[in-house]
């Protein structure tokens, strides 16, 4: 099968895969923000915390990577916190569109220059994962939020990211059309297929 994708970008900061009508072939939010060794603790409302050895929610998930894993922020968004915040130790917290959020715990450290209020791109390395906070070992604490409610980040699946928006439709179409006069056979599938 022939698979045909578009890239794009309308200027205004907004760029990605597209199908040859406009339709975006991408997720709004990645399956998870790192390559980990296991998950180590789920999401739940009774879970039995490793060092407070008290039933308490653990309304995120716990990724198990080394120290120094790369932490990708899983969609676009906008830094509303990144600094310290208790049990958590280094923390980020990210608006998405649609009343999501995303937050990112127990990090050895920030990527060079992230500060609040920064713009993020999907798939940008935030952080770091490390022990920082309440951890009995390096993990991240990854947590996901819809219109303020915790919802479990592993059964959360990515919404496709919007078409091209009306205002860019001519300027996508232009591409296109570009695209297959210097290519002829760009859609045309390979002989014998």
């Amino acid at each position: 099968r022939v698979h045909t994708a578009y890239y794009f970008e309308d200027g205004q900061g907004h760029a990605g895969f597209y199908d040859a009508d406009g339709a975006s072939l991408q997720k709004e939010f990645l399956k998870s923000p790192l390559r980990y060794r296991r998950i180590t603790s789920g999401f739940s409302y009774g879970r039995m915390h490793p060092i407070l050895k008290i039933r308490r929610p653990h309304l995120g998930v716990d990724y198990a990577a080394p120290t120094g894993t790369s932490v990708e922020v899983v969609a676009d968004g906008r830094v509303v916190f990144r600094g310290w915040k208790t049990g958590f130790g280094n923390y980020i917290e990210i608006k998405h569109r649609r009343g999501m959020a995303t937050c990112y715990g127990h990090l050895a450290g920030f990527a060079k220059g992230l500060h609040g209020g920064e713009l993020v791109r999907q798939g940008q390395v935030i952080g770091f994962v490390g022990q920082t906070g309440m951890a009995t070992g390096p993990h991240l604490d990854f947590r996901v939020a819809e219109n303020g409610k915790w919802v479990d980040p592993v059964k959360k699946r990515g919404c496709q990211v919007e078409p091209i928006r009306p205002a860019m439709r001519s300027r996508f179409e232009a591409v296109v059309t570009d695209i297959h006069s210097r290519f002829p056979s760009f859609e045309t599938p390979p002989a014998g297929s």
